[in-house]
């Protein structure tokens, strides 16, 4: 089988259809489970399967388990399961994009409140108010809040899921690009690059001119994308950047795996179709061409 699709979140199903007759029609054997049918012992062979994109694994063993045994039998999977945990730790890629020199917000990290210690909060003063309090394994908003200001709001959220670290960071004000404030999401797959506007309040995209991504700036915002991709090993994912009024691109949040993909024409804040048909031709040519290098797909 040249592409199984494994998924679970009932509006993935635009998705996951167009993926599949893409595949079908560049005559590749494609196919799609739902985790019903993974769990219910669907008849599938991992040794014959050569790509695999995961979209339910964070929800079901059962396809965690089929990942990795399709990746024991030589299949290429995206995202890989077992390096999903330290791509969407905020904290583990706080550090790395760091390190790999990437600009991130002023940023104190906090271990589990129950391992709190005296004078984690000292730095507090330099990250300015308001701030930004969320948990290190949150994902879609959940738990994160823009507008903190006071110790008693860091207890608070930290109390909310009180086994997972936290992340105290400076609230990062974008600039104004062609009248827009300068805060982006990026979708990477495999290597191919869409930086579009975005509106964390709305979540509504809008797609770059070919003025705007032929600018410096997007070609920063890119680089970002590039070197996220490459230290938390991910193929396909989402992640946030905003552009300061220094001119500093800054990534603010860092990978979002089983990223949203419904399509802008039947959710008002989905992805655009263009970009969107992007990514499926995408997944199709890794499928008829075979799996990649590593340093391939994430150049």
């Amino acid at each position: 089988m040249d592409l199984l699709v494994a998924w679970d979140w009932e509006y993935d199903l635009a998705f996951v259809t167009r993926l599949v007759n893409r595949a079908t029609e560049a005559g590749l054997a494609a196919r799609a489970l739902h985790t019903r049918e993974i769990e219910a012992g669907a008849s599938i062979n991992p040794a014959e399967v050569k790509v695999l994109l995961d979209r339910a694994s964070d929800v079901s063993q059962a396809v965690a388990s089929l990942a990795r045994a399709a990746r024991q039998a030589g299949a290429y999977v995206v995202n890989d399961p077992d390096l999903v945990p330290d791509a969407t730790d905020k904290a583990t890629m706080h550090l790395r994009l760091m390190a790999a020199g990437v600009h991130v917000p002023w940023t104190i990290l906090l271990a589990p409140l129950a391992d709190r210690r005296p004078g984690e909060l000292d730095a507090l003063p330099r990250i300015g108010t308001p701030f930004v309090v969320k948990p290190a394994r949150g994902s879609g908003g959940q738990g994160v809040v823009v507008d903190a200001s006071t110790l008693t709001d860091i207890l608070v959220a930290r109390a909310r899921f009180k086994d997972d670290k936290y992340l105290v960071q400076e609230r990062v004000e974008p600039k104004v690009v062609d009248q827009r404030p300068a805060y982006f999401r990026v979708l990477f797959c495999l290597g191919d690059i869409a930086v579009c506007f975005w509106d964390p309040k709305t979540r509504v995209y809008t797609p770059l001119s070919p003025e705007q991504e032929a600018s410096a700036w997007c070609q920063e915002v890119r680089e970002v994308a590039r070197v996220t991709a490459r230290v938390s090993g991910m193929d396909l994912f989402s992640t946030e950047v905003a552009m300061t009024a220094d001119g500093r691109p800054v990534s603010v949040d860092y990978v979002n795996d089983m990223c949203d993909l419904r399509p802008a024409s039947e959710a008002s804040d989905g992805v655009p179709d263009r970009l969107l048909d992007a990514i499926v031709a995408r997944l199709v040519v890794l499928a008829r061409q075979g799996p990649p290098t590593t340093a391939t797909t994430r150049q």
